[in-house]
């Protein structure tokens, strides 16, 4: 895949470039978006393009939890940090990928969060006010969760893909495995905090597991998005071949295990499979890198 050249970072389409001090944070952020990196030097400038560039009239702020990368990755971020202040810098070590993501979620101030790995990038200038839309801070209507759809795959490349789609029964049909794409997930930053976040002992799973935290502690109500939220790389930790693929899975068993029973988590561990092997397509992977123009 080839590599974007990217201008100087933009000013942010919601802040006054008159005076760049933290004063022009957003007094209500009704979005935290996370994202965490180790060693990413090679493609999270276009996560941080992708949000920078975003159009929106309500308050985004973008953490980026770095464990002590030794490429030119926090360079990266400090470059565009220095020019859009929504841009919050965490650079500590950490205990892996879980406890970066919980440590970012420890940090937001939003009422949404949505975790946006660092080779991942949203794939419109108008996606998240199109998934937010109608949403306003504090609002008692607004749902608990937002979910959207993802792409997995290969930039410009022809072959095997994955079209993340949010099953149409999810948010209805409740406790049976279905799940939506972790990066195409707005949840409440307080129904997170009252999961405890992600399970940081795990190395694979946590995000899906949360996900069976939150629907069976809380039945949330949830809104979905008919569109694509995020491009994916394929080729992540939870995805990279076979044996990952099947000790994630054994993680998701091991955890409803406990939780549900072994029967249970059965049926939810085959529901899950059968949901991710649906979504595999041929063809050339849709989406591409719009903001490097």
């Amino acid at each position: 895949m080839h590599q974007a050249a990217f201008a100087s970072p933009p000013l942010a389409a919601n802040w006054d470039d008159s005076d760049s001090g933290l004063s022009n944070l957003p007094k209500n952020v009704l979005l935290s978006i996370v994202t965490v990196s180790l060693n990413a030097a090679a493609t999270i400038e276009r996560t941080l393009a992708s949000v920078t560039m975003q159009q929106t009239n309500f308050g985004v702020e973008h953490i980026c939890v770095d464990g002590g990368s030794s490429d030119a990755t926090r360079s990266i971020i400090d470059r565009w940090g220095s020019r859009d202040p929504r841009i919050v810098r965490i650079y500590e070590p950490d205990n892996g990928i879980y406890d970066a993501m919980n440590r970012g979620l420890r940090a937001a101030q939003g009422e949404y969060v949505l975790f946006l790995n660092a080779d991942d990038f949203l794939v419109s200038r108008d996606t998240l006010a199109l998934a937010l839309i109608g949403c306003v801070p504090g609002d008692a209507r607004n749902p608990d969760l937002i979910v959207g759809d993802a792409v997995m795959g290969e930039l410009g490349r022809l072959g095997l893909w994955r079209h993340r789609r949010v099953p149409r029964l999810l948010g209805r049909v409740r406790g049976f495995g279905m799940y939506p794409a972790h990066q195409a997930q707005f949840s409440k930053r307080r129904l997170l905090e009252a999961v405890g976040g992600f399970d940081a002992r795990l190395r694979l799973a946590a995000d899906i597991n949360q996900y069976y935290g939150l629907e069976r502690r809380f039945h949330p109500s949830t809104r979905r998005v008919r569109a694509d939220i995020a491009f994916m790389q394929a080729g992540g930790a939870a995805n990279a071949g076979v044996n990952a693929v099947a000790r994630g899975t054994l993680e998701v068993y091991r955890h409803l295990s406990a939780e549900v029973g072994s029967p249970r988590a059965l049926l939810m561990v085959l529901i899950k499979t059968l949901q991710s092997v649906s979504e595999i397509r041929f063809g050339r992977c849709p989406h591409e890198m719009w903001f490097s123009r």
